[in-house]
Formats: structure tokens, sequence, C-alpha cells
């Protein structure tokens, strides 16, 4: 979806826009917003990732360029965990309005965010991610109905991503809709079926943001350029269903400094411990 140029400015979306945003992640799984996080705030945080990536990189230099394996099953695809500060925790990262009014129609008002991350596809990959979906069965084989959404996926690419640089490859329209069962160990070979299926790659400018629900099918493809390419990952849930153990380690002034709103969204996580340093 385009966003209007005043909705943009105003940092709300039209009622018509929530209701339409809701409905294309409830029947197609996903939807993306073009161009929403203004270029130098993208691109400070950018910078800010690259001084984090870059010596972590160099640190496990021999998984990631290893010509007989690749990282991560050579498809040198890595989740990094990111650390819960600037520039990474300004608002309309973790608390966009538009994500907000979106989440707060299909979680209902109460939802937290329990999911701090970057997903980031290095050069040199030789293989595609297994197709997956980004959840398990709730219930196992005893149950053949479809359940309500549970986790909504928010990812915000760093840079521009194109068919060149790693895209996630999707598969919309109703792989997200399957009954509770399906995403159990045990359920049919998704990659067999995902060969026969349409998928679409999320190609999308920097500073875009794509809800998806975490049901969907994707996987991480190749990047065939020379620059990493990464994405900021978060996952929101109902607060009465999401974990309440807390993974996002917070300091209290940096939780003290957030809107009302983003202390609520974090309100089950480690407040009062130190930030994490980086890792996968």
């Amino acid at each position: 979806m385009e966003v209007s140029r005043a909705e943009l400015d105003n940092g709300k979306l039209l009622p018509e826009n929530v209701e339409l945003a809701a409905k294309l992640i409830e029947v197609n799984g996903y939807v993306v917003f073009e161009r929403v996080l203004p270029k130098d705030k993208i691109e400070r945080i950018h910078r800010r990732y690259m001084e984090i990536l870059e010596p972590y990189l160099d640190e496990h230099r021999e998984e990631v360029y290893n010509p007989g394996n690749g990282f991560n099953d050579g498809t040198n695809h890595i989740r990094l965990f990111l650390p819960f500060e600037e520039p990474f925790i300004d608002d309309s990262i973790i608390a966009h309005p538009f994500v907000t009014d979106v989440l707060d129609r299909l979680l209902g008002e109460d939802f937290v965010l329990h999911y701090f991350a970057t997903n980031t596809s290095l050069p040199g990959g030789r293989n595609s991610q297994p197709v997956h979906a980004d959840t398990g069965s709730h219930f196992g084989e005893r149950c053949a109905v479809n359940l309500p959404i549970s986790n909504l996926v928010v990812n915000i690419p760093l840079v521009n991503t194109d068919e060149t640089n790693g895209p996630m490859e999707i598969w919309p329209g109703g792989t997200h809709l399957l009954p509770d069962s399906w995403y159990s160990a045990k359920s049919f070979s998704k990659a067999k079926l995902a060969e026969h299926m349409h998928s679409v790659k999320a190609v999308m400018p920097a500073g875009s943001i794509m809800i998806r629900d975490d049901r969907m099918w994707h996987r991480g493809t190749p990047n065939r350029s020379d620059q990493p390419r990464p994405n900021i990952a978060m996952i929101y849930a109902p607060a009465s269903n999401a974990p309440k153990n807390g993974t996002i380690q917070i300091p209290t002034e940096s939780y003290d400094r957030l809107s009302e709103r983003a202390r609520k969204l974090l309100r089950f996580e480690k407040i009062g411990y130190p930030a994490i340093a980086p890792f996968h």
C-alpha cells in the first residue's frame, strides 16, 4: 500500500486504510506500507547497525566465508539480536502509529512487543532457506481448524531490497489460513508444496514497513550483491498469550524515556537490565 503525504505528515492512517491493511493481512497474510520512515532516520539506523555487524562478522569470519559451507548451511543468512539503545529504539520503530493502529484492529488494544532483532542476508549465499513459517502448532495433530492470529511480525528494511540482494520470498494468499496441525513437525513438507505454488519476492524500498502473519510461509534468498541486506524484525502478540518471561533487556533509563505506548508494549520484558551485546 502507498500511503498519502497527508497520512505521513499526520502520522495517522485514514480509518479506511487501517481497515484495508487489516483485511489484507487476514486474507493474504501480509501488507507493506512503502517509504514510511524518513530517509535520514533509516540511514542513521543503518550506519549504526553496520558498526555492530562488521566486527561481529570479523569475529566469525571462518564461519561466514567458509566456501565449503557458508553461514547457516550456505544461506549466509544471520539473525542478530539488537541492543536496546538508540537509534534502534525510536518510537517510530517500535511503536509506529501505522503499525499500532493495524495491530489494535487485529490483536486487540492490549498487545505487547516480545522480540527485537534483525535478519540480514549476507553476500555470498549459495542456498535459499527452507520454506517455513515462524511458528509451530499450538495443539499439534489434535487441532484441524484455523486459529486466530497469535503473532504479527513487523519487518523494516534498512536498505532498498531488490531481486539481487536477498529479498524475502513469501507464499501469501492462504498459507497462514491452514489448520493449526499444518504447523506441526509432522505436517506435509512445505518445501515440496511450495515448488508448485505461487510465491512473491518482497521487494521494497528502505524505510518501508511490512506486517505479516507469522504463519505465512516464507524463506530468505541468496544475496547476489556485494553488500548486506538487513531488516529490523519485531514480533507482537496479544498480552493475554504473549511470553511473560521477557527476552529484551531494557535499561531503566531507556525505558523511562519511551512514550507511554512503547512502555506498555514492553512491560513484560526485562526492565532494569543492561542492554545486551548483539548476539546471534
